[in-house]
């Protein structure tokens, strides 16, 4: 309990900007171009302004639609041509407003989000750059759902709730040079829309405010992947950053998952031609490439492909090949080179399908916590206020 106390004490020089965070601001639909879009309440009123101006109020009966016109928002409905704006913004009236959207143009399907839409335009004034006001544990449970899907044990959504509050709290400045906090795509973490599963919104809720941070009182990087194979991978051979508590660890857990094992195959004279442009290999012979290339990670995790005086990074083919992981096994397969592949994903900290089957197994969030993560506390954000006024 004492050192408990004294993390959380220490925590305030280097977590203050954390605790007083209560929305965040992320940039949604990222990955489309969107030039047309329709935006109507689906539960509580909103007030709706333009360049800052209050233009009118709207319920769920409203509907708005956008057009990129001119460089400016060309904004209306059904009835009526409102105008046209540099920016608009949608602000609830009530925090438990939820809106839906549809892109027009290109066409696509209809989402909802929590709380605040605020409509901008990219620099080449081209397109829409849509940004969602959203309460910090609304967005957590956007993101958990999006990750972990419906339908999974509610301490794996627990487990997934912190390292996702983690992730977000150690990244919140990434897009801040473009005006928002973060992103919706996977370059943040993935958040389709507001979540709905009541499971995933109870996690959040019971973790609320729970965070991981390592022995120096820093919040940790909460990486995590699909399938790690079988053996997660130390944070240094992957990104070149040792951390104490992103180590390697073996997990039988994952093994008899729908992304455990994988094989993909390329022609001798791709391979050879690979070898030999990018890496400068000295032999002519693809045949004699191949053989003498063969490669395994039967008994663990290797960081390099090495043959005679070759050294390539596995993260290297791994990027160059689009494989789904650098936990693979090279052979000789007629004409071709097999790889014979494990897991799916960088391999660094939690692997997420190995974490669902202990959670199915019985084993709480933080015994699965600290098995993925060496060396680990948790920590109330909530209770740093109580420390700095004492």
């Amino acid at each position: 309990m004492k050192k408990q106390i004294i993390i959380l004490f220490l925590l305030i020089t280097t977590l203050a900007h954390s605790e007083n965070l209560t929305n965040v601001t992320v940039r949604i639909l990222t990955t489309r171009v969107i030039t047309t879009f329709i935006f109507s309440p689906l539960t509580g009123n909103y007030m709706v302004y333009g360049d800052g101006l209050l233009l009118t109020d709207c319920d769920p009966s409203g509907i708005y639609q956008m057009n990129v016109e001119n460089d400016s928002i060309r904004l209306k409905t059904f009835e009526k041509n409102i105008g046209k704006y540099a920016s608009i913004k949608f602000y609830s009236k009530a925090p438990e407003a939820v809106f839906k959207i549809k892109s027009v143009n290109p066409l696509s399907k209809v989402r909802t989000y929590d709380n605040n839409l605020e409509v901008g335009l990219s620099p080449d004034k081209k397109q829409f750059t849509l940004i969602n006001n959203v309460d910090l544990e609304k967005y957590i449970s956007g993101v958990v759902q999006s990750e972990a899907g419906k339908r999974i044990s509610m301490e794996y959504y627990k487990l997934q709730s912190i390292l996702c509050r983690t992730f977000l709290l150690t990244n919140i400045t990434r897009h801040e040079a473009e005006g928002f906090q973060v992103c919706d795509d996977v370059h943040c973490q993935a958040y389709n829309e507001k979540a709905t599963e009541l499971n995933v919104i109870k996690a959040v809720q019971d973790t609320r405010g729970l965070v991981v941070v390592d022995n120096d009182l820093n919040l940790i990087t909460a990486a995590f992947h699909s399938n790690c194979g079988g053996m997660t991978c130390n944070s240094q051979d992957v990104w070149s950053i040792s951390t104490t508590y992103l180590k390697s660890v073996k997990d039988t857990f994952c093994l008899n998952s729908p992304n455990a094992h994988w094989q993909r195959s390329i022609s001798y004279e791709d391979w050879n031609t690979y070898l030999q442009l990018k890496h400068k290999y000295p032999v002519a012979d693809s045949l004699k490439v191949a053989t003498n290339t063969s490669f395994s990670q039967t008994y663990g995790r290797a960081v390099y492909f090495t043959d005679k005086d070759l050294k390539i990074p596995l993260k290297t083919i791994r990027a160059d090949f689009k494989l789904k992981s650098t936990y693979f096994s090279i052979e000789q397969d007629g004409d071709s080179v097999k790889f014979n592949g494990r897991g799916y994903g960088h391999g660094v900290g939690l692997c997420q399908e190995g974490a669902m089957h202990q959670a199915i197994l019985g084993y709480s969030y933080k015994h699965i916590l600290n098995f993925y993560y060496k060396d680990v506390h948790l920590v109330d954000l909530s209770a740093l206020k109580y420390f700095k006024a004492e």
